[in-house]
């Protein structure tokens, strides 16, 4: 019997880490339904609102030398991009470190000579807008840093006294799921609110269905965990 319980507890382990694995890797998506609509709109707010002489001569010799029109006509017609809790903890950190972001940061691809100069173009907007924000994005940075360290430390601990058969287990374990997936649902829905407003109406930030399904996976493991309690009352 007590082979049994093990192996059920280690089930109830296994369950969790699954919903660890699935929180931390399962993308939040961002789509956008016109590239083109995207890029001039951020354009025209960032050069409005800079104080960057460097940056505003850029933008206006693409537009007077016609290349903009030639780089739109040639991206795609819209974008998706994905990201997840890990992913935006490695680009928290290199921004951190670097005070910038990098094109190998937003995942740019400079394949050709076009690519490589609207990437450009686009770095420059986003480091101009990061720089302008500079104090609260580093704040957000760091407050993210301790989010995330916070998850894990509550699915290990969740792991480890599912691991000997504690109740209280399912505690930090479903403050760690529905935390985790209510934030995200929270700042996915802010984050298009302010994008419309300050960027691009066409935005649309969603969770993907293993966020989703890492939280039911949880909830299955906190019933485990008290499957367990109620074997050893019995015994």
């Amino acid at each position: 019997m007590k082979f049994v319980k093990w192996i059920w507890r280690l089930v109830v382990v296994g369950l969790i880490y699954i919903s660890l694995s699935l929180t931390l890797t399962s993308p939040v998506e961002l789509k956008v339904d016109s590239t083109a609509g995207l890029v001039k709109s951020s354009i025209n707010k960032v050069v409005d609102q800079a104080n960057n002489s460097d940056l505003q001569m850029g933008v206006s010799f693409l537009q007077d030398s016609g290349i903009e029109d030639t780089l739109l006509s040639q991206l795609p017609k819209n974008i998706e991009l994905k990201t997840s809790y890990q992913g935006l903890n490695q680009l928290s950190t290199n921004y951190l470190a670097n005070d910038k972001l990098t094109d190998a940061d937003l995942n740019l691809k400079n394949d050709t000579q076009q690519e490589q100069v609207f990437n450009q173009v686009i770095l420059q907007l986003v480091n101009e807008q990061l720089r302008q924000n500079s104090d609260s994005v580093k704040q957000a940075a760091e407050i993210y840093h301790l989010i995330y360290f916070l998850l894990i430390g509550l699915y290990i601990l969740a792991m480890s006294l599912a691991l000997f058969g504690k109740k209280v287990a399912l505690i930090p374990l479903l403050i760690a799921a529905i935390g985790s997936y209510g934030v995200l649902s929270y700042a996915a829905q802010i984050a298009t609110s302010s994008l419309h407003e300050s960027v691009y109406s066409g935005i649309n930030v969603s969770l993907s269905s293993g966020l989703t399904q890492a939280l039911i996976t949880a909830i299955i493991a906190a019933v485990g965990c008290l499957f367990i309690k109620i074997k050893q009352k019995r015994e």
